[in-house]
């Protein structure tokens, strides 16, 4: 029998692994660049230089890339830099003269080099006891690393000397892989600009850290381009006394505060939110805002961020004259829309750097404009806002950038991130936007309503003149009236009829979720237990004794949890039955007490809790079910989406109903947020909205289809906690 030889396996990683990391970990040479930018930041440097030196051609050109950071030792390069992946900036996560958080943590940065060019040189010099130290590998050809080699047999030559320059690193790559365009170029220069946070001035600590340009040696002769068209703003390097070379500084794009409308302010790690929103192009003042607590999840949430969130009009005359403010110039409507489609966008900042790729004008991470579709007039697309988010640490924030620095893992952490965004533009931005829009005369004027129109269609500013006329021409002018204004009429019914289908549509669409969740379980309980009725049917049929007994047990327990589970799928069904439109009856009398209950069906499962009592037992209602049905699946469904959506301590709905000389009453009242002064006159008109997501025609459907009923619904804003609806219908007679 032949001895096994015990033994571990073992990787053996191909030297190509290298070129891996660099060509395929990192998306281009911007980001490329970009990297090399973080690790300079990371070694305590007060400045880099990217210099550029032509011809920008593929296969030639040079990029160096010199900072005057701590620099590293032979030991370093040897145990920390020749080691892909390496954990030393995961293990010390502060640097250690100027404590900066480190930017860089995959251990993948320093191959952003592969990326670039055909080979590179560097060259580090760090203090020593007996002065500076420099380390210089003269040239690393990435070439080597595609031979079929292991990278264990990969060596790299270098030399160590005493020196007197200062401390610093200096990367110089050759031969490069692309060409360097004016285009590119253009391009790397908006992602060095995106890159610094445009908190830094005032916020950060990061403005001791300086970004250069250094297209000098670039003329149109060898480079054919003219680098003073890359640089388009006036800024230099004469603010910075560490830095002697001939680049122009990198600055973050400037804060827009020349915008229409700002917010301003500090989101908490369970998604409450301070701070203020100013309208600019009201000439306002900033008024404080406050929105309470969204109940999110310690291990869920995106910690503290900061939000600074800029938004612009796109008409004509309100742009150019922002940007003329912000010292763009005079422009044009075309070159101030292109000017403001370039720095559009939301971005995150972490420790003073732009998380790629958020805030590209490219990158709409929010969804703004497939939400911007269903309302334009109401909701802000992603070409309309420059906005800023700073975020915490990875450990603070849960945010976690992936491996390829192309943004963050999608967990509940971003998600929720994200939902708090779009909840500030809901809740804050947008409405009161459009308030101030619609108030000033710049919002395109709504269409009238259909009673406006049934008005119009009689045609009495018609008849009025036609009252001048002679009498025979009168008359027969009064027939061709009275024809025309009885076709308008029916048109304007048909019109109104085909609104209620639609609105009625438009409900079911909005609980369908409802029906799901609350359906969905009960039906699979009751397909599951007709299959395991037919193995105990069997079995009771044919077992022995003891089979016997135990299927009686099992029918006399499952039978009646089927009928709960169906009577709860009819509950469903008579709820949508309103819904459903079709052809109108005439109004009849029913007991209110069981419409509500039977609407109240849909949102059984959640966590709220709906109490009804009634202080006019037997009373009964004169008109549609199907329109006090749809009232109550609207009011009670918004009234549980903020209860859920916002941090309420014992969330509960009370249903009251009564009898006055007026009708019939339902009062619909929570202990929700309520709804703020200034919206409280907007609830009612369509596209209205507060939800993110939301249609705006909630409350309007539940309106008009009380009115088709001869009912009304009122809102009662001198209720202090939460939101008192009340319903008003026809009442039979007392019993």
């Amino acid at each position: 029998m032949n001895e096994i030889a015990e033994d571990k396996l073992r990787f053996k990683p191909k030297a190509r692994i290298i070129r891996t990391i660099g060509d395929q970990l990192i998306s281009g040479p911007e980001a490329a660049v970009i990297e090399l930018v973080k690790n300079a930041y990371d070694a305590d440097a007060n400045f880099v230089e990217i210099k550029f030196t032509p011809p920008l051609q593929s296969g030639d050109g040079r990029i160096s890339i010199t900072d005057d950071g701590h620099g590293m030792s032979l030991d370093d390069i040897r145990l920390k830099w020749m080691e892909p992946a390496t954990a030393s900036k995961v293990k010390e996560r502060r640097s250690p003269s100027k404590t900066r958080k480190m930017m860089g943590s995959k251990g993948i940065g320093r191959f952003a080099a592969a990326k670039l060019g055909a080979k590179m040189a560097l060259t580090s010099t760090v203090a020593a006891e007996d002065g500076h130290v420099a380390v210089l590998i003269p040239e690393l050809d990435w070439s080597i690393f595609s031979d079929d080699v292991y990278l264990s047999d990969i060596a790299i030559d270098y030399l160590v000397q005493n020196v007197e320059d200062s401390t610093g690193t200096t990367i110089e790559v050759i031969e490069l892989h692309e060409s360097w365009t004016k285009d590119r170029l253009s391009k790397l220069y908006s992602e060095l600009r995106r890159l610094l946070s445009p908190f830094a001035a005032s916020h950060e600590k990061v403005d001791d850290f300086s970004v250069y340009l250094d297209l000098s040696d670039c003329n149109e002769g060898n480079a054919g381009f003219d680098p003073a068209d890359i640089f388009e703003d006036s800024s230099d390097q004469a603010d910075d006394s560490t830095y002697v070379g001939h680049g122009r500084r990198v600055h973050p794009f400037p804060l827009l505060s020349t915008c229409d409308y700002e917010l301003d302010g500090t989101l908490a790690p369970n998604g409450a939110f301070e701070g203020t929103f100013t309208i600019h192009r009201a000439g306002r003042g900033a008024e404080k805002i406050s929105i309470p607590s969204a109940g999110i999840k310690q291990g869920e949430s995106a910690g503290t961020v900061e939000v600074q969130l800029y938004m612009f009009d796109r008409e004509a005359d309100a742009l150019k004259s922002n940007m003329k403010a912000a010292g763009m110039g005079d422009l044009s409507a075309t070159e101030a829309r292109r000017l403001l489609d370039s720095i559009s966008g939301v971005a995150i900042y972490r420790e003073g750097f732009r998380v790629r790729p958020y805030g590209d004008p490219e990158n709409d991470w929010l969804a703004l404009d497939t939400r911007r579709v269903q309302d334009p007039s109401l909701r802000i697309g992603h070409n309309q806002i420059a906005g800023y988010l700073k975020i915490e640490g990875e450990q603070a924030s849960n945010l976690f950038e992936r491996s390829s620095r192309e943004g963050f893992e999608d967990n509940a952490a971003f998600q929720n991130l994200a939902k708090l965004i779009k909840r500030l533009l809901a809740e804050i931005v947008e409405p009161k936007r459009f308030d101030f829009r619609e108030k000033a005369g710049i919002s395109r004027p709504r269409s009238s309503s259909f009673d406006e129109l049934k008005e119009l269609s009689e045609l009495k500013r018609v008849r009025k003149l036609v009252a001048l006329l002679e009498p025979k021409q009168r008359e027969q002018a009064e027939r061709i009236i009275d024809k025309e204004s009885q076709r308008l009429s029916l048109r304007v019914d048909a019109m109104r009829e085909r609104q209620r289908v639609l609105e009625a549509q438009s409900s079911l669409g909005a609980i369908l979720a409802e029906v799901l969740h609350e359906g969905s379980p009960e039906a699979t309980f009751v397909q599951k237990s007709a299959d395991r009725m037919n193995v105990m049917l069997k079995t009771f049929l044919t077992g022995d004794d003891g089979g016997k007994s135990k299927a009686r047990e099992f029918f006399s327990t499952r039978i009646p949890q089927i009928k709960a589970s169906g009577d709860k799928l009819a509950n469903l069904f008579r709820a949508l039955r309103p819904l459903a439109g079709g052809k109108r009856r005439q109004p009849a009398l029913f007991y209110p007490i069981k419409t509500i209950k039977d609407a109240l069906a849909l949102f059984e499962n959640h966590q709220v809790d709906v109490t009804v009592e009634t202080a006019a037992k037997g009373m009964e209602f004169l008109g549609h079910s199907e329109d006090l049905a749809t009232a109550m699946v609207n009011i009670v469904g918004n009234a549980i989406h903020w209860l859920e959506t916002t941090d309420v301590v014992a969330p509960c709905i009370h249903i009251t109903l009564s009898r006055s000389e007026e009708g019939g009453h339902v009062f619909i009242e929570d202990n929700g947020p309520g709804v703020r002064k200034e919206f409280m006159e907007r609830i009612f008109e369509v596209g209205f909205t507060l939800k993110d997501g939301g249609t705006g025609l909630g409350l309007n459907i539940a309106r008009e289809a009380l009115a088709r009923s001869g009912g009304k619904l009122r809102f009662h804003p001198e209720h202090e906690t939460g939101a008192l609806f009340e319903i008003i219908f026809p009442a039979g007679p007392e019993i």
